[in-house]
């Protein structure tokens, strides 16, 4: 299938005007999730009929299943201990996986609705985004003389955060030989699988409603300080849903953390009016503004956060209040899964020399305020690392 590849303005977290990344078109086979449905009404819904929360007499909107608010925790805010190196790269390709016919061969845990990493184009009836060209990159390195390298990849919809793990198991019968969500890469995490490099460097921040619903509209809150006893939702088994439960603002208010089955849902309740804001790394939230123009990022830096905008940019102020290192992540004490991590590793760093880590980011994201293609740590040679 081919489609023309097409530009079109998004919202500026500031209100000014940008170019959307240029999709073009991909190939895959996969199992459609009913959030696809979910994601498409929420592209078309007109921005001003959801920009303010519903009238008290007005029916209540309905709430996405699995949807809770959580209690607060007395817990250090902003405790994420993150992991920066992994193995030593392998230019051998992984036996396991070279060994396997088309229509079986690379198996890869994605997400199914963020728009900038990976999502599925109903159009195209593909997998596009950062995350998809970074797989297809190593695909093409274990089968150089295939010509489509779509044709050897089955791409898995995975549950958000940590919930993707169990997919890694031998005994799981959908399982995937490594992940590649938009997943930071923690030393809690490290003890249940491996990581590879890191491959993009981004912070936690948080997205609002525009005040009148105009894709040009201030934010309803400045930034987080604002947000204090305010409702903000985190999907579930994820290190933003444990940092917004554990936050507090400067005047020791808390959010009022919501706990959904996916990032999705909180946009939807968000546009709903069920949710005051969604928290999670900025690369995701940019997507969700292009998906939901009557919504915008904070501008307003919490104070104190300059030792988790290392990486950021500083095109504009960072609004970041974590550090959030992405990697995929392979099964760990797996003979098979460590040949396939070194290897996705040494793929990592042809991109850097090629040029290609920087082609795939200036095409889907473009506006994400990092310094470039992370620079590996130390290799290690057990995990996790010490």
């Amino acid at each position: 299938m081919t489609t023309q590849a097409t530009t079109r303005a998004v919202a500026h977290p500031f209100g000014r005007r940008r170019p959307a990344p240029v999709r073009a078109p991909v190939r895959v086979a996969v199992r459609v999730a009913v959030r696809v449905a979910l994601a498409g009404v929420l592209l078309l819904a007109p921005a001003a009929c959801t920009a303010a929360p519903p009238s008290p007499a007005a029916v209540p909107p309905a709430v996405p299943p699995d949807t809770k608010q959580l209690p607060t925790s007395d817990g250090p805010a902003n405790a994420i201990c993150t992991v920066r190196s992994s193995f030593a790269p392998s230019s051998a390709p992984p036996q396991a996986v070279l060994g396997r016919g088309p229509g079986e061969g690379l198996v890869v845990g994605v997400d199914l609705s963020d728009a900038t990493m990976s999502h599925w184009n109903a159009e195209s009836q593909q997998f596009e985004g950062f995350n998809i060209d970074l797989v297809l990159a190593v695909a093409r390195a274990i089968w150089p003389g295939e010509a489509d390298p779509r044709k050897r990849i089955v791409f898995k919809v995975v549950p958000p955060g940590q919930g993707a793990f169990a997919m890694l198991e031998a005994n799981h019968p959908d399982r995937v030989d490594f992940i590649a969500t938009s997943l930071t890469a923690s030393c809690e995490r490290a003890k249940q699988v491996i990581f590879s490099n890191d491959y993009l460097d981004s912070g936690q921040t948080v997205l609002v409603r525009r005040k009148d619903g105009r894709p040009d509209g201030l934010p309803e809150y400045a930034g987080l300080e604002q947000l204090g006893g305010r409702r903000i939702c985190a999907a579930a088994q994820t290190t933003s849903l444990a940092m917004i439960v554990g936050y507090r603002t400067a005047s020791g208010r808390r959010p009022v953390p919501v706990q959904a089955a996916h990032a999705i849902d909180c946009l939807v309740m968000l546009r709903q009016g069920q949710v005051d804001g969604v928290s999670t790394d900025e690369n995701i939230l940019l997507g969700f503004t292009q998906m939901a123009t009557d919504t915008a990022l904070v501008t307003e830096p919490p104070p104190n956060n300059d030792p988790f905008c290392r990486y950021h940019d500083g095109r504009w102020p960072c609004t970041w209040f974590t550090d959030e290192p992405h990697a995929f992540a392979f099964a760990r004490d797996n003979p098979d899964s460590l040949a396939l991590a070194r290897f996705v590793n040494h793929v990592l760093e042809s991109m850097r020399a090629s040029k290609l880590w920087a082609t795939a980011h200036k095409r889907w994201l473009a506006h994400h305020p990092d310094r470039g293609m992370p620079t590996p740590g130390p290799s290690v040679t057990s995990w996790p690392p010490g």
